[in-house]
């Protein structure tokens, strides 16, 4: 799914604010996603039609290029901390093997603290996209539209919709984002544990 250019442009901030890719919105404006990735460019200019289109989509952004509302924060948030655990006393240990083990906990955690990271991103697109959805369901078509402008907008609901829901996490992927979760915690609590017994070495 192409992201939202800095570029300023009215059709990367309708794509921003509504979670829509570049080919969802040209579909609607009746592009191709190169004419949108051209648009957002500044290397050409909208046609007539794609222009009204787009201008009733800002209408929607909130204040000040439109009226519509502010899209709430969609973030996931971070895994908690793990626990501190009660260590018993070991006696002395010799250092080598317990800060090899750390550099590999340490490194085990960075690697799944960014997949998780990565993963909290597009569940936040998602939650982003499911509520451009019901935001577009509710404004379009405008009632002053005329038939054939009905059925384009009806015709782009549906397949927006398909797409939002095609990539919905699935029980699957929630069970496995949990179990990495409880993983990062165990590795965590791992290092902080190696931490301390360092510490007394």
């Amino acid at each position: 799914m192409s992201r939202p250019l800095p570029s300023g442009t009215l059709e990367a901030a309708v794509r921003a604010h509504f979670g829509l890719s570049q080919e969802e919105l040209g579909r609607y404006l009746g592009l191709t996603r190169a004419q949108v990735a051209h648009l957002e460019a500044g290397r050409r200019r909208a046609t007539p039609q794609a222009d009204a289109r787009l201008r009733l989509l800002a209408r929607l952004l909130p204040p000040p290029e439109g009226t519509g509302p502010v899209a709430p924060a969609f973030a996931a948030r971070p895994p908690a901390e793990a626990p501190a655990l009660l260590l018993p006393d070991f006696g002395p240990l010799p250092a080598a093997p317990l800060r090899r083990r750390q550099r590999q906990v340490l490194a085990q955690a960075a690697r799944l603290r960014w997949t998780l990271h990565r993963g909290s991103k597009g569940l936040a697109l998602q939650q982003r996209r499911a509520w451009g959805l019901a935001e577009l369901r509710a404004a379009l078509p405008p009632p002053t539209a005329d038939a054939a402008e009905q059925a384009h907008c009806a015709r782009w609901l549906a397949t927006l919709a398909a797409d939002v829901a095609a990539l919905a996490p699935t029980p699957a992927a929630a069970a496995a984002r949990a179990l990495a979760v409880l993983r990062l915690l165990a590795l965590d609590g791992e290092s902080a544990a190696l931490a301390r017994l360092l510490e007394k070495g």
